[in-house]
């Protein structure tokens, strides 16, 4: 018997049943042509924190490279993502086909005594959320559990919020970052 949540909430149980089980005259508990799977559905039962329904999307990764252009060579020639920003030797914006950022960056200020929430733009992974309104809905969820979480603001052209992970590392929540025309990588450097 296995049990999980579905999309809507709902708690889906999945047994396999064997209906000549009672012709075999004796348990026999392994898989058939013939077994059934019956399925129940309890509607609104699966707890919040287990719903399918949470689950946001990888947005970005942020990471520090001691050479931003060979990383970015490297990311386009091997692993197929695109270049979307390049800011000179400091900063390299790619993506791949699902729409997941990678930024390479080379800030010196970011190896010596992170300060935050001055530097929360760097090290971090970025989840996105469709709204400026689940943006603030998570902001209060986190916020009503204990999290020291900063209020939304807009950054980057978009609306987010940062915070320290229990692991060290910080974690942005935000909408949609927009590329800057003046930013768009057009081949040369």
């Amino acid at each position: 018997m296995v049990t999980t949540c579905g999309l809507s909430g709902e708690t889906v149980t999945l047994e396999r049943i064997n209906p000549f089980l009672a012709m075999a005259g004796h348990d026999e508990d392994r898989p058939r042509p013939w077994s059934v799977v019956f399925v129940q559905i309890a509607i609104g039962s699966c707890p919040s924190h287990q719903r399918k329904d949470t689950v946001m999307k990888l947005n970005h990764i942020n990471l520090y490279s001691h050479d931003t252009e060979a990383d970015r060579t490297m990311f386009e020639q091997y692993f197929g993502l695109r270049t979307l920003v390049v800011r000179g030797i400091k900063m390299a914006v790619l993506q791949d086909n699902d729409g997941l950022v990678l930024i390479v960056n080379h800030f010196d200020n970011k190896l010596e005594g992170f300060d935050y929430p001055r530097q929360f733009d760097i090290l971090h992974i970025g989840f996105i959320q469709k709204s400026h309104e689940d943006v603030d809905a998570l902001y209060e969820r986190l916020s009503a559990d204990g999290w020291e979480v900063q209020a939304p603001r807009n950054a980057h052209g978009a609306w987010s919020f940062y915070f320290k992970a229990k692991g060290g590392y910080f974690i942005e929540v935000t909408t949609l970052t927009p590329v800057r025309p003046e930013e768009a990588y057009q081949g040369t450097l």
